[in-house]
């Protein structure tokens, strides 16, 4: 990040041709005529499987494929948004204080990307519904939805009155994505192979381009401000955060649908009978791993992951709330 300069129309201009020549496509570079191999999970689980200790082989397995599914449609939600606010949170920053035209040209491609990705994972969740023959409510009942929320109207909001919290959130998103590949990468031969080559073509669009979001944040810091601008620009992140928690935590409920699904498939049968696990822990022990020990959620959540927009946010002397340190629990626990 710190080799792309603000300012450096030469260096953004570099940037730009080495995503544009290094992009892949999401038809060719994908083997989508492959079969989901249904006998492996799509994330390594903690000993408990996050909130569900005690689930059986069968359960886990479930219970890594709904993850996997939930994973994918948290950030093809939040990187689908990007586009509903690129106009108030983009383009109005750029015309009101015009940096380069290759900052702009950059943006062009930063949020070309980010749709390809949104696409690329809803794909795969209906690729994988396909072939499973799951009932169409897995997708529309049980996984999250930004359109609509009021996580999107609060952000859409903030960035008409010329917030960041866009690019506050988009900071932290690009770096759970990576930190979610990681976790991934040490046990890639347990899991499902076209999940998993979906998850890394995401992240080398997203090592290259994740410094953009600082780069906006920057310009967020130069821009003239009057006090209501001064006012957000100090409580910018706070707002992020709580809203993305907010929603978050909302979706994650929406497991307790499958209830509601009539269906005698096998998959929802096993998930359905995975729910009574969590009263082994409680909503305040829930709660608890949320934030600090689950992998993927704590890193979602959790503040304290996200190193570099921390440390953005510490220069910039922005307001944070005092989030618990975290220990996620190991992963690949079979």
């Amino acid at each position: 990040m710190a080799t792309i300069q603000l300012f450096d129309g030469n260096s953004l201009s570099r940037q730009d041709q080495l995503q544009v020549d290094r992009a892949w496509d999401i038809d060719r570079d994908i083997p989508w005529l492959n079969s989901i191999d249904d006998t492996k999970g799509l994330l390594p689980l903690d000993a408990d499987a996050l909130v569900f200790p005690g689930a059986s082989v069968e359960q886990r397995l479930v219970i890594s494929q709904y993850l996997g599914l939930v994973i994918n449609s948290t950030i093809s939600e939040m990187e689908g948004v990007i586009h509903h606010l690129k106009h108030h949170a983009w383009e109005t920053w750029l015309d009101e204080f015009p940096v380069n035209p290759e900052m702009r040209q950059l943006g062009e491609t930063f949020f070309a990307e980010e749709r390809k990705h949104s696409l690329a994972f809803d794909r795969y969740n209906e690729k994988f519904v396909s072939q499973l023959h799951l009932p169409p409510e897995v997708l529309s009942r049980l996984m999250p939805k930004a359109f609509g929320s009021f996580f999107l109207k609060a952000i859409d909001l903030n960035a008409r009155a010329g917030g960041a919290a866009f690019w506050w959130v988009v900071s932290a998103v690009e770096e759970v994505s990576i930190e979610i590949y990681r976790q991934m990468h040490q046990h890639e031969a347990k899991l499902e192979p076209l999940f998993f080559c979906v998850h890394r073509k995401h992240l080398e669009d997203e090592a290259r381009h994740r410094n953009y979001a600082f780069l906006m944040l920057e310009l967020g810091a130069k821009r003239p401000a009057g006090f209501i601008r001064r006012a957000l620009w100090q409580t910018d992140l706070l707002w992020a955060q709580a809203w993305t928690t907010s929603w978050v935590l909302a979706e994650l409920a929406r497991i307790f649908e499958v209830r509601r699904i009539k269906s005698q498939h096998e998959w929802i049968r096993t998930l359905q009978s995975a729910l009574p696990l969590m009263r082994k822990l409680g909503p305040v022990e829930i709660l608890k791993r949320f934030f600090v020990n689950s992998p993927y959620v704590s890193h979602v959540l959790n503040p304290h992951h996200h190193r570099h927009t921390a440390k953005l946010a510490q220069k910039q002397r922005v307001l944070r709330f005092p989030w618990p340190q975290p220990t996620p629990f190991p992963t690949g626990v079979t």
